[in-house]
């Protein structure tokens, strides 16, 4: 859907682009200009029209430094739209790309994947008859229902000093190899709940693995190739979803947060799935971000639908998943149905 549509024709009718001979990022996409946002004057506004991502520099500003939802958010704001779908729909109608428009070819640098658990660190075994494995099992029983033999499933492990002290290490796997980690406190009324290792150069001081967070989902590999896929949002959801069994179906995948990047996009999209189910927890504010990430699921040509929970307020609570989905129309057709009705 990106590819029909000319963000450069409509970002340039909006603000006037000052690396626009060439300066710094412009061959990767990006488009500095002063914030509309703000007031800002130095222009550090930006928009990327390859990634479609954008954000402001200037301190205390909305989109500071990176505004959630993107280029679409923005045109929502700029163009005063109820949702993001009917940005879309804008989009589409008034800027389509040209035939033959020049984009340049995006330098994106790839990611390193490597991870270094924590000092004193320890595997838990589910045999070891230590006190202090037997304290995080404990954790996990009473906080996801787990037993120890999905502890041993999901790689467990625990740090017992440092800044992790007492807190229970969760693995996160893709193409079946640690690529980064979140450490769980176990105490009540500690902050932050989860911490998660820090990305970085191999090599580099305090650098703890080389994915960034904004590339990160729990249990991508549980998902088989063409299946349904259920977005929920923590580690936690998606064992509490699966306790005592290693699949069901939908498959449980985690934002690990609300979040939903255009990495962690890429990366639902590479599974081919069927059909993408948002299913966020049940508090007014998360369900009305699932909303706004079934509209982005779309745009990247997914289908996609909400979930709400019933009994219950997420995946790892035994609530009752129950879906609003949007009918039979493919997402192409979707779009074009939306054109039509607003023409």
């Amino acid at each position: 859907m990106r590819d029909s549509i000319s963000l450069e024709a409509y970002i340039r009718t909006r603000v006037e682009i000052h690396n626009d001979l060439g300066g710094r990022g412009y061959d990767e996409g990006i488009r500095t200009f002063n914030c509309p946002r703000c007031g800002d004057r130095k222009h550090r506004g930006w928009l990327n029209i390859l990634r479609w991502t954008s954000g402001c520099w200037n301190l205390g500003c909305v989109a500071e430094p990176r505004l959630s939802g993107g280029a679409i958010e923005w045109v929502r704001l700029h163009e005063g739209l109820e949702t993001r779908g009917k940005a879309w729909v804008f989009l589409i109608r008034e800027f389509p790309a040209q035939l033959g428009e020049w984009i340049p070819e995006p330098k994106a640098e790839p990611i390193q994947d490597w991870c270094l658990f924590p000092e004193n660190f320890r595997w838990v075994t589910g045999e070891t008859r230590r006190m202090e494995e037997y304290t995080f099992l404990n954790f996990a029983r009473q906080q996801w229902g787990l037993k120890s033999e999905d502890a041993v499933r999901w790689n467990f492990g625990f740090a017992l000093s440092g800044r992790y002290r007492m807190r229970l290490i969760i693995p996160i796997v893709l193409d079946s190899h640690p690529v980064a980690w979140q450490a769980r406190a176990i105490a009540r009324g500690v902050e932050p709940k989860y911490l998660t290792s820090t990305n970085g150069k191999f090599g580099q001081p305090g650098a703890e693995c080389g994915r960034p967070a904004a590339a990160l989902l729990f249990n991508l590999d549980g998902v088989p190739p063409g299946s349904d896929v259920m977005l929920v949002e923590g580690a936690g959801d998606v064992m509490g979803w699966l306790r005592g069994c290693e699949f069901r179906a939908p498959a449980p995948v985690g934002l690990l947060g609300t979040a939903l990047t255009p990495e962690k996009l890429g990366l639902i999209a590479g599974k081919r799935p069927r059909r993408v189910i948002v299913a966020l927890d049940a508090e007014p504010a998360a369900q009305r971000r699932a909303l706004s990430h079934v509209e982005d699921l779309e745009a990247w040509g997914l289908s996609a639908c909400r979930g709400t929970w019933r009994g219950g307020k997420d995946a790892g609570s035994g609530a009752t998943l129950a879906t609003q989905d949007f009918g039979p129309l493919a997402v192409g057709d979707h779009l074009r149905a939306r054109l039509q009705s607003s023409s």
